[in-house]
């Protein structure tokens, strides 16, 4: 009796095992509101190399190669390895990888901490506001359309048109990630 009462017991376990892996790989499902918010906070990190500069302290610096670099004041990103790990949870690794690669001599580390070549350009004034539709295409992909208005004038803000850009989200790893990514404006 007792032999059939571990049978059970292993039988059980290994199913309740099974189960769980199932769940993992099928993935955590977002709501289209968090699909909105993962693609916001993206950009802000996508930003960072492409638009403006990583919050810093402007009252901390080093000059390195006659160049002021300022200290980073992102919570949590003290080195370029941090920096990479923060991308990795929006982006996949190779468009981590070419971040850090067009960005090599922007941010330094020194003494332990996490350095920026302040950079800024402005946003496309002839883009105006933006709208979202999140496409389930399978269990592990997600489209978010993202159309942007078009401005013939800018000062007068009058819509001309529409662009749209189509980013795709994959789960892999245990998180949904940005397969492919560029900033609207």
């Amino acid at each position: 009796m007792k032999s059939k009462t571990w049978i059970i017991a292993i039988v059980i376990a290994f199913l309740a095992v099974i189960s769980a892996s199932c769940a993992k790989t099928a993935g955590k499902e977002l709501t289209d509101d968090e699909v909105v918010e993962l693609y916001n906070k993206a950009t802000e990190a996508y930003g960072w190399f492409d638009l403006t500069t990583i919050p810093c302290d402007a009252e901390k610096c080093i000059e390195t190669d006659g160049e002021r670099y300022f200290e980073v004041s992102q919570p949590g990103i003290a080195s370029k390895k941090a920096l990479a790990d923060y991308l990795d949870e929006f982006f996949a690794d190779d468009i981590t990888e070419g971040l850090m690669a067009m960005s090599s001599d922007r941010y330094v580390e020194y003494e332990g901490k996490l350095y920026v070549l302040s950079a800024d350009r402005g946003t496309d004034i002839f883009k105006g506001a933006e709208s979202y539709e999140v496409i389930r295409v399978s269990e592990k992909q997600i489209k978010l359309a993202v159309t942007v208005e078009i401005y013939e004038d800018p000062m007068q803000k009058n819509v001309t048109g529409y662009k749209q850009y189509d980013f795709f989200l994959e789960f892999s790893d245990g998180r949904w990630r940005f397969t492919n990514f560029e900033l609207v404006r």
